[in-house]
C-alpha cells in the first residue's frame, strides 16, 4: 500500500482476484480469464497493470485447491477486507478508478457496518473531486471556451458521481 493507505497496482489485482474467489470457487483458467476480463473491461489494456501470477496467492495462503477448484482460505478472506477497506483516491487514473470499480463490485462481501463507512469514503472522494473543480472554474477566464466546455464536461460528470455515491449511502443506511 501507498503511504496514504490506499492501493498500488498489484493489490488491486490481488482484490480482483480474491473478490472473484470470495463470491465462488474457480479454476485457475477461469479465475485469470476473470481477472483478465475486468481489467480489460474497466480499464483496457494497461502496462500499469500485468497481473502478476496468480500463483502467488497459493503461496502465500490466500487461497487452496488445485486446478479445477481455487477457494479462499480464512487468510485469504482476511487479506480481502485488508484490501477492501483501503483509502480511496479519487477516480482520475486508471487504477483508481479500477480500484473504485473493485471497492463498489465486491462491496457486499463486507459487513454492513463497513460497507456504509466504504460507501462515506467514496461520497468524500467525489465531495472533494467536485470541489476542486468548482474553484477551478472560479479561478478560470470564462472566456476560456475550449477549456469552458471541457471543464462543464467534467463538472457534470462530477455531480453525477456525487449524486450517485450519495444515494448508494442512503441505500446503506
Amino acid at each position: 500500500m501507498y503511504r496514504d493507505n490506499t492501493l498500488i497496482p498489484s493489490e488491486a489485482i490481488r482484490l480482483l482476484a480474491l473478490g472473484l474467489l470470495a463470491e465462488r470457487p474457480r479454476s485457475y483458467a477461469d479465475l485469470a480469464q476473470g481477472v483478465r476480463e475486468f481489467l480489460q473491461l474497466v480499464v483496457g489494456p494497461s502496462l500499469d497493470l500485468m497481473a502478476p501470477p496468480l500463483e502467488l496467492l497459493k503461496i502465500e495462503g490466500l487461497v487452496e485447491g488445485g486446478g479445477a477448484g481455487l477457494a479462499l482460505t480464512e487468510r485469504g478472506r482476511l487479506e480481502l477486507l485488508r484490501l477492501l477497506s483501503a483509502n480511496l483516491r479519487a477516480p482520475t487514473s486508471d487504477v483508481s478508478k479500477l480500484i473504485l470499480a473493485l471497492k463498489v463490485r465486491f462491496l457486499p462481501l463486507l459487513p454492513a457496518a463497513e460497507q456504509r463507512l466504504q460507501a462515506e469514503m467514496i461520497a468524500e472522494v467525489f465531495q472533494r473531486a467536485l470541489a476542486r473543480l468548482l474553484e477551478l472554474k472560479e479561478r478560470s477566464p470564462a472566456e476560456a471556451l475550449p477549456f469552458g466546455g471541457w471543464l462543464g464536461m467534467e463538472l457534470e460528470k462530477a455531480e453525477r458521481q456525487l449524486a450517485w455515491a450519495q444515494d448508494l449511502q442512503r441505500r446503506l443506511a
